[in-house]
């Protein structure tokens, strides 16, 4: 009789704990799913309340873009990594019901429990979405897309937001990270020092590239260990292949820094943010550009550098900071940028030399006031040097080649030149000093920035027959090389070099490397394609990245037929040199005797053209001397 007793207390009290405690949980999570919903359908994000599961426990969702909607394109794409299994997606909602309609097939998902679903890969769904009564609340188009080959980056950032990143690249914020392989082996899984935004003009687009800093140093897929790497985004680039075949080629041609690369996907917050190149970041350190950091020493001999007094002359032609202590030793290394005038502005240590050149000292970023002068002397003495008319700084006597290193600035010029890249030799141009005890003399490289290659900007940068000295960019550019390829030594040395390590390279380049990558990246292309499809239109080119593809791959096969024909069969070259008002060159073009340039530089407003004497040039121009054009404005 106890014992019934006991049975009865307990079946009572079970039942309490299900009528007071369960039964209210039940209602309430249902409650909060129905909230959910119907948050959704108001804010017509309606495809956000269906989660796929794939790889374990990792998750994605349908994703819109804005800038789609605003075109009146409402699909949504449910993008997927390499190592994911469409045939073995684990599916929920918090409608509930949701169907999935394809040719007469229907895949009915229900709010009770999550369901293993197999998906085809780029056809259209029609999804359907039911309320509790049965009604349908919403239909969506929405497509699954897959990527292959290529490894997976997982960013996880600490606020779960890119909203502070993405507005000033400034700002770092700390995140974990996951490096996943193809095959969903995990390649490195930590947390990161910080994440930040890069970049210039492509910081203003949706796809921005980052750096993102590691607490230690990490060999990320064979490319040697740093604790620093860049997500390169190619936004400027259709056929996502400029960068890569440049580095390659200065990686081949054995250039000291350049940078190794390969293509990832990239997730921030379990959202898909396009196809990016992970690069390593041009900088002095181990693996990278191997020479004596003497950032570190001036940290090692001051303490923390950022708090350090900066200092700026009067015109503000040499700035830096104060140090209280400089190494013994400041001959290097320095890694130095070739920069025009709103970026200089942005640097901490710099120097602008007597014809107006304007460089950032890269490194040491906090550069004391004794090493800016040591090494704005040393380009300055460059400068006076190959200016000067028998190519001899008239201070010492010395001959330009004692200055730099002639082989290194040959290799670097004829990068830029090959690729006729539009910033080439302007920005993100660099040069490097190691220590006297390695050498006095000064560096060419390493290359970085090629998304403006290869006639990418059009008009008479894809003139593929034509030498532009690296002086292509509109509005301003550097003269340095222009006044380089007047002297025979730097012409012989161009024409030795481009023999020797890149004539032959440029065939493989177009004819091998070329579909290599096409082929490695062409499931993520697609994928980065319907992510930003309306960011590339707003800039233009190709919408296939296959058909931009060969429009470089065209370039490139046109390029070494006219660079073989002037440095390896020594075709006679005229040059045409462009003035403005005050009678200062503005660009300056090689052209192959008795051949025409079709596209003519051009300028900002205000822009009439460019004449000849008093005759206005009104088509293009055939070249049988060397020539001086004038500038017309309004």
């Amino acid at each position: 009789m106890i014992l019934h007793k006991k049975g009865y207390g307990l079946i009572l009290c079970g039942a309490a704990i299900f009528i007071f405690v369960l039964l209210p949980l039940l209602f309430l999570q249902r409650g909060l799913a129905d909230l959910k919903f119907k948050v959704l359908l108001e804010e017509g994000r309606l495809e956000e309340c269906v989660t796929f599961r794939y790889g374990g426990n990792r998750q994605v969702r349908c994703f819109t873009s804005e800038a789609a909607l605003a075109n009146g394109d409402d699909r949504g794409y449910v993008f997927l990594p390499s190592f994911a299994d469409l045939d073995a997606l684990q599916v929920e909602t918090s409608a509930f019901r949701v169907e999935f309609v394809r040719e007469g097939e229907v895949i009915s998902i229900s709010r009770k429990e999550e369901t293993l679903c197999s998906f085809e890969e780029q056809v259209p769904y029609s999804v359907h979405f039911y309320d509790r009564r049965g009604r349908e609340a919403g239909v969506k188009t929405m497509i699954f897309l897959k990527s292959a080959s290529l490894p997976t980056l997982y960013v996880n950032t600490e606020t779960g937001s890119m909203e502070k990143l993405d507005a000033d690249k400034t700002y770092k914020e700390g995140a974990s990270a996951e490096l996943v392989g193809p095959d969903g082996r995990v390649l490195f899984q930590n947390e990161l020092k910080n994440i930040s935004g890069r970049g210039n003009h492509t910081f203003m687009f949706e796809k921005k590239s980052y750096q993102i800093n590691l607490e230690s140093p990490k060999d990320f897929l064979g490319m040697g260990a740093s604790d620093t790497w860049i997500l390169l985004c190619n936004v400027f680039d259709r056929s996502y292949i400029r960068n890569k075949l440049t580095y390659d080629m200065a990686l081949e041609a054995g250039m000291p820094g350049s940078p190794r690369s390969e293509y990832i996907d990239v997730y921030f917050n379990g959202v898909y943010h396009g196809m990016y190149l992970l690069c390593e970041k041009v900088e002095i350190g181990e693996n990278r550009l191997e020479l004596a950091d003497l950032g570190e020493q001036n940290r090692l001999l001051n303490g923390p550098l950022d708090k350090a007094y900066r200092f700026a002359n009067e015109d503000n032609s040499r700035k830096g900071v104060e140090l209280l202590r400089n190494p013994e030793d400041i001959t290097g290394g320095y890694l130095v940028e070739h920069d025009y005038g709103p970026k200089y502005q942005e640097v901490i240590s710099g120097f602008i030399t007597e014809s107006g050149e304007h460089f950032a000292v890269k490194s040491p970023k906090y550069a004391s006031r004794e090493q800016v002068d040591y090494i704005a002397e040393r380009m300055q003495a460059i400068e006076t040097a190959i200016m000067a008319e028998d190519g001899c700084d008239p201070d010492t006597g010395a001959h330009f080649s004692e200055y730099l290193d002639l082989e290194s600035w040959a290799d670097k010029y004829l990068v830029e030149e090959i690729t006729r890249n539009n910033g080439g030799g302007l920005t993100s141009s660099y040069f490097y000093k190691p220590r006297d005890s390695v050498s006095t003399r000064v560096f060419g490289g390493p290359v970085w920035d090629y998304d403006k290659a290869y006639g990418r900007v059009g008009g008479n940068d894809a003139e593929p027959r034509l030498l532009s000295f690296l002086m292509q960019h509109i509005g301003e550019n550097t003269h340095w090389f222009s006044y380089l390829y007047q002297r025979e030594e730097f012409v012989e040395a161009v024409k030795k070099e481009y023999e020797k390590k890149f004539s032959a390279y440029l065939t493989v380049m177009a004819e091998e490397k070329a579909e290599e990558y096409l082929d490695r990246i062409s499931a993520s292309a697609v994928l980065d394609e319907a992510r930003f499809l309306y960011v590339y239109m707003d800039y233009g080119g190709e919408m296939d990245f296959r058909a931009e593809a060969e429009r470089v791959t065209d370039f490139i096969r046109e390029r070494k037929q006219f660079l073989d024909e002037v440095w390896l069969n020594d075709a006679p070259v005229c040059q045409v040199s462009f003035l403005d008002k005050r009678g200062e060159e503005l660009y300056r073009l090689g052209v192959i005797q008795g051949e025409t340039v079709y596209e003519l530089p051009e300028e900002h407003e205000a822009f009439v053209g460019w004449k000849i004497g008093e005759e206005l040039l009104t088509g293009p121009l055939t070249v049988t001397e060397d020539l001086t054009v004038s500038g017309v404005w309004e």
